[in-house]
């Protein structure tokens, strides 16, 4: 019997780009990831489960370290992975851009000489951080509670992004459709005296995963579409990221891309524009909040 790889999944990855290329096809369906999986755990001897494939190809973008489960010989070739929602499809292959070096594509990652800025904490309830834990949901909580996101946007200078004069959180964890936004938010911007309602959503990372530009985009398509069959009416979308970080210690890192027309949102699949990192903030939480980059068991 053939030697297992690091990841089961490697086989089934290698299976799956064999088949579809001979049909002449790049998208995998939910159903070809289930056959699949059972046609590789009876060659090789996996133990793959093929009770969730929507997650097979989520599980394996998720982490910083993803591309070490990408097979060698797709790297080879510069053919990466891209996870696909909705339609009953899994994953697709597809070819490196032009400056991708990773076999996903490159993930956005704080800039080497941003410097922190001090945030106070004292305002969350000593309790709540008794109760901190490392996950999202947190995150987004303790984001939410000290206005990190209105700070950030207060202070940011770009001479490109439009001026933000109003923010109001809206929801946490909003599921639309097969795409989930971390937080929802509001606001009023400005553009050469004219306002503009801005929808404002939020993608909520830990240090351990990377913040991906397709994900970012599939939630600014179902967040647009979801408002619109709701009646509100948007003029900008303006897509951010944060993430918890350890270094410096009880961090949490914004990322603002460039902001989208509701008509760049309704565009076809294959036309959807590219995510433009267009600002960055870190926040350093003091004290340091137990969960945030920090855990205190480790002083």
């Amino acid at each position: 019997m053939a030697t297992k790889p690091k990841s089961e999944k490697i086989r089934v990855i290698e299976y799956l780009y064999e088949k579809l290329t001979a049909e002449g096809r790049t998208v995998a369906m939910l159903s070809d990831v289930q056959q699949a999986i059972v046609t590789c755990n009876a060659q090789f001897g996996l133990s793959l489960s093929t009770s969730n494939p929507a997650n097979f190809m989520k599980d394996l973008v998720r982490g910083k370290n993803a591309s070490r489960n990408w097979p060698e010989s797709l790297k080879g070739k510069k053919i990466g992975g891209r996870q696909r929602v909705g339609g009953g499809r899994a994953l697709e292959f597809v070819p490196y851009g032009p400056d991708q070096t990773d076999a996903f594509e490159n993930s956005f990652t704080r800039s080497a000489d941003l410097v922190p800025v001090p945030l106070q904490s004292i305002s969350l309830p000593l309790t709540a951080k008794r109760l901190g834990r490392k996950d999202e949901s947190w995150l987004v909580q303790v984001t939410v509670a000290l206005r990190v996101v209105e700070q950030h946007l207060a202070v940011r200078k770009s001479e490109t992004l439009p001026e933000v004069l109003e923010v109001t959180h809206l929801q946490t964890g909003v599921k639309f459709g097969k795409s989930e936004v971390d937080a929802l938010f509001l606001a009023t911007c400005e553009i050469g005296g004219k306002r503009l309602s801005t929808l404002i959503t939020c993608e909520a990372k830990q240090e351990s995963e990377r913040i991906v530009g397709h994900q970012i985009v599939g939630q600014v398509v179902a967040a647009n579409r979801s408002v619109k069959l709701a009646g509100i009416e948007v003029e900008l979308i303006l897509p951010i990221a944060i993430q918890a970080l350890t270094e410096p210690a009880g961090c949490i890192y914004v990322a603002e891309f460039e902001p989208w027309l509701p008509s760049q949102a309704e565009l076809d699949e294959a036309a959807l524009p590219d995510l433009v990192l267009a600002a960055e903030g870190l926040f350093e939480l003091r004290p340091c909040v137990p969960g945030i980059g920090f855990d205190p068991r480790k002083k």
